[in-house]
C-alpha cells in the first residue's frame, strides 16, 4: 500500500534536518507523507510557506496516488518505473523510503539513486515475512519483490529492529558520525 510503518518518520525527519540539503528526491511518494514532511521541516518550519527554497522532486510509478497533497509539497513529480526514468539532476538527499523491496533488480535501482545522490537514505523492511505482500487493490507494483536486510543492502546502518531498517549511502556520511541522531 503506498504507505509504511510510522516507527522510522523521526528518525528519517531527524536525519534530513541534520543532512539540511539544499534538495531532495523522494523515489516512491507513495500518499506524499515524506514529502510533506520534507517540506514542513525544511521549508514550513522557517516560514516559507511557498516561495520555498529547497527543491523536493517525487517519482511515483502509480499516476493514481498523486494528490493534491503531491501538487503542493513537490516542485516537480515523475510519473512512471525509476529503472526507466531519465532525470539530469544531482539531489543533496535522495530518499527511498520502503520502496527497494518492490525492484526485482533492487541494486540496480539502488546504484541509479546513489549515482544522482550525494546522500542515498533507503528504509526497508526487515523480516522475512515481508516478501508476501503481494499487489494490493490491484496495484502490481505494490508486490514486494526481495527480502532485503542491512547486512544484504549495505551502506551505514542507522537503525534496524525486528520490522525494518533504515541505511545511508554518500559522500556525506561523516555528517552522522560521532552524533546521536537515532535511537
Amino acid at each position: 500500500m503506498p504507505s509504511s510503518d510510522p516507527v522510522t518518520i523521526p528518525k528519517v525527519l531527524q536525519l534530513v534536518q541534520t543532512l539540511s540539503p539544499k534538495s531532495i528526491l523522494d523515489i516512491g511518494t507513495g500518499n506524499g507523507r515524506y514529502g510533506f514532511l520534507f517540506r514542513e521541516i525544511l521549508d514550513f518550519n522557517y516560514g516559507r510557506f511557498s516561495n520555498w527554497e529547497i527543491r523536493i522532486d517525487g517519482v511515483e510509478v502509480e499516476k493514481d496516488y498523486i494528490s493534491p497533497v503531491h501538487r503542493y509539497v513537490y516542485d516537480n513529480l515523475y510519473i512512471g518505473d525509476w529503472l526507466n526514468l531519465e532525470i539530469d539532476f544531482l539531489y543533496d538527499v535522495v530518499f527511498m523510503g520502503d520502496v527497494l523491496e518492490h525492484f526485482k533488480e533492487w541494486n540496480r535501482a539502488l546504484m541509479k539513486a546513489r549515482r544522482i545522490g550525494k546522500t542515498t537514505i533507503i528504509v526497508c523492511p526487515n523480516w522475512s515475512g515481508s516478501i508476501q505482500q503481494g499487489e494490493w487493490e490491484g496495484y502490481s507494483h505494490e508486490a514486494h519483490q526481495v527480502e532485503l536486510s542491512p547486512s544484504i543492502v549495505g551502506g551505514r546502518c542507522l537503525f534496524a529492529n525486528s520490522k525494518c531498517f533504515m541505511s545511508v549511502f554518500g559522500d556525506r556520511e561523516s555528517v552522522t558520525e560521532g552524533r546521536d541522531i537515532l535511537i
